[in-house]
């Protein structure tokens, strides 16, 4: 069996759900979500709420869906993601000419 095919079923979920834990914690301490989920440990200092909370979701999820759903679900939510984020950066470039773009890239636009 190939390396690949054992680790991505654990290092994909594991960095989505970590990091989704993150965008909770920082819309929380936005104000777009409740305050609690941006309560941080007092030792880790990782926010431990959230991470809960993920947690106790995607294993409820994953334990009621079949994996090919989740496995296409995923996918197809995160092309469009990519698809809408870019779509955005186009518009606000479109729509904000005058803002600063300090980042230069060699070769690029």
């Amino acid at each position: 069996m190939d390396l690949r095919a054992i680790a991505t079923p654990t290092t994909v979920p594991l960095t989505l759900l970590l990091s989704q834990t993150r965008i909770f914690y920082t819309m929380a301490h936005d104000g777009s979500l409740p305050l609690v989920l941006a309560k941080l440990h007092s030792q880790t200092t990782t926010p431990w709420v959230s991470t809960l909370i993920s947690g106790i979701f995607c294993a409820l999820i994953s334990g009621i869906c079949p994996v090919d759903i989740l496995g296409e679900t995923t996918s197809t939510s995160a092309l469009i993601t990519y698809i809408l984020i870019h779509i955005s950066v186009v518009i606000m470039r479109l729509t904000h000419r005058n803002i600063s773009r300090d980042l230069r890239i060699p070769l690029g636009a």
